[in-house]
């Protein structure tokens, strides 16, 4: 029987911790003696295959932005593709960013690709309902995930997010979609879907609020760090086991170090080790 995506996050999450390590790969800050004249995608490629084994040793989820892999054309996909699989060959779980979301066959056509790279997708649902149910069939079916735009973190969020809808705003609404739609992928099931949502830590102070809503969906929190969100204002997105939220850090672990440093792996370990042990330390307060 295929194990639901929400059942084995729970049970990873359970043994290292609700850290998600971003991989966002910018050439000019990677290692500067490393692949040294190699072209983009083979420097990337060779970045991830000496960090993906310290970060497994750590946390169990990276998540991918698919956007600095396709910068580098044909190739950098590849180097997309490859990365997925040397995370999942680590035994990391794979959350896509890969932000997509259109209308029928095309949402067809991108479930069918990025599901066999990625153990979950992050999905924007402004198209609405059909521009998801491929996706959504998938989580319904067991072992895939996606997490769903609800509240960003990036500074210009409010001028949509933020506008009047049906009593509350616009984010609201779709806040309470996705937990309908988290209802419906696992009706006789108890615990958190395999629907979540995305909401951004710089807007910590709505968190309560969105548990509320989808009291069932796991929540994916980027922005914390070079973004400014903080780790400690992140509480209300847990339940009261420490469950149900997941922290996204990017830059502030795979850049934590200068592209000359000679000890640069160590610096990895180090900003991740410290990133781990914030957010052990926030679950253990959760009420």
């Amino acid at each position: 029987m295929v194990e639901r995506f929400s059942n084995r996050l729970a049970r990873e999450v359970s043994k290292k911790g609700a850290a998600v390590v971003g991989l966002d790969p910018r050439l000019e800050a990677l290692p500067r003696d490393l692949a040294r004249n190699a072209p983009p995608e083979e420097r990337i490629l060779a970045f991830y295959r000496e960090t993906l084994p310290l970060i497994a040793a750590q946390v169990a989820l990276v998540k991918p932005n698919i956007a600095f892999f396709e910068r580098y054309g044909a190739a950098g996909y590849a180097a997309y593709e490859e990365t997925c699989r040397l995370a999942r060959e680590a035994g990391l779980l794979v959350i896509g960013d890969i932000k997509r979301g259109d209308v029928g066959s095309t949402a067809e056509a991108y479930a069918e690709e990025h599901f066999r790279h990625a153990d979950a997708l992050t999905l924007h649902p402004y198209l609405g309902s059909d521009s998801l149910q491929p996706f959504l069939r998938r989580c319904a079916a067991g072992d895939r995930g996606v997490f769903i735009l609800v509240r960003t973190s990036n500074p210009s969020a409010s001028e949509f997010q933020d506008l009047p809808f049906e009593g509350g705003n616009l984010s609201q609404a779709v806040a309470r979609k996705v937990a309908q739609w988290a209802a419906d992928s696992s009706p006789d099931e108890p615990g958190f879907s395999s629907v979540g949502a995305v909401l951004g830590a710089t807007y910590a102070k709505d968190l309560g609020p969105y548990r509320e809503l989808m009291p069932r969906s796991w929540f994916l929190i980027p922005g914390v760090g070079a973004q400014g969100g903080e780790v400690a204002d992140l509480a209300a997105a847990f339940d009261t086991e420490g469950q149900g939220a997941l922290v996204n850090q990017s830059r502030g672990i795979m850049q934590a170090f200068d592209p000359g440093d000679e000890d640069w792996r160590q610096k990895i370990e180090g900003a991740l080790s410290h990133f781990v042990s914030e957010l052990s330390s926030l679950c253990k307060q959760v009420p």
